[in-house]
């Protein structure tokens, strides 16, 4: 006869100390590669148990990816509106001028100002983003016309 999942988990969590924690069930589970989250191909496809460092690696992975903000994650998740994808193209191209060609830079910054706003006004993700775009591309002008002059 042979041995269900329920009787391999709880032999593992039997095998536990008294004190254990949910973190050392799941790092049970790692070791015993019961539970693949985190882990690596190398470290599923290796033989035997995984070692105390390598389970270590494991969680460290998991919690990085959960401290992780969603859009960082995934590209799907982050959707910026129409006025702030606009302000963020105006902003780069008024950083870029700044540097070869002020007056573009001007109109960009500009741009920039007036979709960040829209943005923010109809409560769009990351609608500030392009008002600091424009605050640099200033900024940036006057260091360099200060160099200059």
């Amino acid at each position: 006869m042979s041995v269900t999942t329920k009787q391999q988990a709880a032999e593992m969590i039997n095998n536990l100390p008294d004190n254990a924690n949910w973190d050392d069930v799941v790092k049970t589970l790692i070791k015993h590669r019961k539970l693949s989250f985190g882990m690596s191909d190398a470290e599923l496809l290796a033989d035997g148990q995984l070692t105390d460092a390598e389970v270590s690696a494991v969680v460290s992975r998991l919690e990085t990816s959960r401290n992780l903000q969603d859009d960082m994650r995934s590209t799907k998740s982050y959707k910026p509106g129409n006025a702030t994808t606009l302000g963020m193209i105006a902003g780069i191209i008024a950083i870029f001028f700044a540097f070869v060609m002020p007056p573009i830079s001007w109109i960009g910054a500009v741009l920039a100002v007036v979709a960040g706003g829209v943005g923010l006004s109809r409560g769009e993700d990351k609608a500030w983003i392009p008002l600091l775009m424009a605050f640099i591309s200033v900024f940036a002008y006057f260091v360099v016309f200060n160099q200059m002059g």
